[in-house]
């Protein structure tokens, strides 16, 4: 039986990193493996299945958050990808000139607990090419049987409408809650035009955007 094909797309500025070297090197470990180069729109990894990832250093995420970097690219890596996800490689708390380490809790905190966003540390390019991998191959050919992706569905109507909300894409728990208490129904929010959306803290006009298309869209069977 032939191996499944894994497709990853990377932005031009990591054709030549020692992640993309890495994979070409032992090509072997990465049976399945194919690589295209795009200029994408943000991020720097296509995973499919609405998977992106950013690629740092530890101290260039640091930079990003002592010059606020970090919360634009966020806000415009969660407006098209489903489940966003930083490899950050290095210590993030070694000692650097132009950092605080309590700046970056604080932007640590707020990219889990509130935007949802996956930190997955990495001791270095190997193992980001591991893992971005990994991530690849689960993200396109999932468990070998589908898994349960939302469990403890509640019964509560509060309960149900958080979870409803929670759903739509790039939506934090913080968010959802917060979109319901502008909109005050779940009617309201479905029916919502992308202005309207856009109105509520923690939903640029792309995640706005995104979220109509997702509403508006026919569904398609397998």
């Amino acid at each position: 039986m032939s191996e499944s094909i894994t497709h990853i797309t990377l932005h031009p500025r990591e054709e030549k990193s020692a992640v993309a070297a890495y994979w070409q090197t032992y090509a072997a470990r990465f049976p399945g493996l194919e690589l295209e180069v795009a200029e994408l729109d943000c991020g720097d990894y296509a995973l499919g299945g609405g998977v992106r990832v950013e690629r740092k250093s530890a101290t260039d995420f640091n930079l990003s958050v002592m010059d606020r970097r970090l919360y634009g690219e966020v806000a415009r890596l969660k407006a098209v990808a489903d489940q966003v996800v930083y490899v950050v490689e290095g210590d993030l708390f070694a000692e650097r000139f132009h950092s605080d380490p309590q700046l970056t809790r604080e932007a640590l905190a707020w990219m889990t607990a509130l935007q949802g966003v996956a930190l997955l540390p990495s001791s270095g390019e190997a193992f980001s090419a591991e893992m971005l991998f990994s991530m690849a191959k689960l993200a396109q050919h999932g468990f070998g049987q589908p898994p349960v992706l939302r469990n403890g569905k509640p019964f509560d109507p509060r309960g149900a409408q958080l979870y409803v909300a929670e759903g739509l894409p790039g939506i934090s728990p913080v968010v959802a809650r917060r979109l319901l208490e502008h909109f005050g129904t779940l009617t309201a929010l479905c029916t919502a035009p992308v202005e309207a959306l856009a109105q509520v803290e923690g939903v640029p006009v792309q995640l706005a955007q995104r979220i109509r298309k997702v509403l508006d869209a026919e569904f398609r069977s397998a």
